[in-house]
């Protein structure tokens, strides 16, 4: 059975004029893909571009939680501290005044917690005396110097006893307003915070009504010249400063405290008193090394 040849589609002129239309599209449609797919590596750039302006924008926020005046010191110092205070293998408190901002600040990973003062109750005891006494005979003196610079022991037995003991060391206590301070007949034994001991240190450096200027001057004098080896606590990244450091091996753990002054980079007007109290630490040196992180961010932070 023979097939009937294909037959050739004929297009008519309106046909022709459809395609033509339809060919004139098609070739819109292609020339606009051509030209939106050469615009999308600009697009890419675009959104590169932006990613790379968000990274400059995150260090200035950096740049300022960190250093701008925006930021008060309390948020700053509160900040550096809690690291600190949480890496911590014992109980911790601090306290700071400082006299650009009249305001002080603490901090503390045992709340409501009293300290044990150990040698740095060695500064009451001598404040204690200038009080009651107003000066100090020659005897008096040599125990003075021996008992802070060097931190002698049998010299502030004996100056704790002209005191008059516990009674005379409360007396001492009562009269800087240190309210939770109590005194001890083992006067290393004697209990404090270190707001507490902001109180006794602002009456040896800063205006008081209950030191003369020169008993504050003698008490500093001792305070700046501790021995080498006892040059360590709340001095850490600081050149200048006054300070007594106390430190006992407890059946609970190692004591370790340090008190004491850094002078401003501007005079007096930046400088500030310091506190920091430790016990249950494993060892000494991580009671030293927690001090000494807590002083270095505080100077960090009000001595710039």
């Amino acid at each position: 059975m023979n097939q009937r040849p294909a037959r050739k589609t004929q297009f008519k002129p309106n046909r022709r004029r459809r395609l033509f239309k339809w060919l004139t599209i098609i070739l819109i449609f292609l020339a606009l893909g051509c030209t939106a797919g050469l615009l999308i590596p600009g697009l890419n750039r675009s959104r590169n571009a932006s990613v790379k302006l968000s990274s400059p924008l995150k260090i200035v926020q950096k740049v300022v939680s960190n250093g701008s005046s925006s930021t008060d010191s309390n948020t700053q110092l509160q900040e550096a501290w809690k690291p600190i205070l949480q890496q911590a293998d014992g109980h911790v408190a601090i306290a700071v005044y400082s006299n650009q901002t009249k305001k002080t600040y603490t901090a503390s990973n045992a709340a409501n917690h009293s300290y044990r003062m150990a040698s740095t109750v060695k500064v009451s005891i001598l404040v204690g005396l200038l009080m009651k006494q107003g000066t100090l005979n020659s005897s008096e003196q040599a125990n003075a110097q021996a008992m802070i610079e060097n931190s002698s022991n049998t010299a502030a037995s004996a100056l704790f006893v002209e005191l008059g003991e516990k009674s005379g060391l409360q007396e001492t206590f009562d009269k800087l307003g240190m309210t939770d301070s109590k005194a001890h007949e083992e006067w290393g034994l004697s209990t404090t915070t270190p707001s507490d001991q902001l109180k006794l240190l602002n009456a040896i450096f800063y205006s008081s009504n209950l030191l003369s200027t020169s008993q504050q001057s003698y008490v500093r004098n001792l305070m700046q010249n501790v021995e080498s080896d006892q040059q360590w606590g709340i001095s850490a990244g600081s050149t200048n400063f006054y300070l007594k450091n106390g430190w006992l091996d407890e059946d609970d753990g190692w004591i370790i405290n340090s008190i004491g002054y850094i002078p401003g980079n501007n005079g007096a007007s930046d400088s500030y008193t310091i506190a920091v109290y430790t016990d249950d630490n494993s060892s000494m040196q991580n009671g030293e090394n927690t001090i000494e992180k807590l002083a270095k961010s505080t100077s960090k932070i009000l001595n710039k």
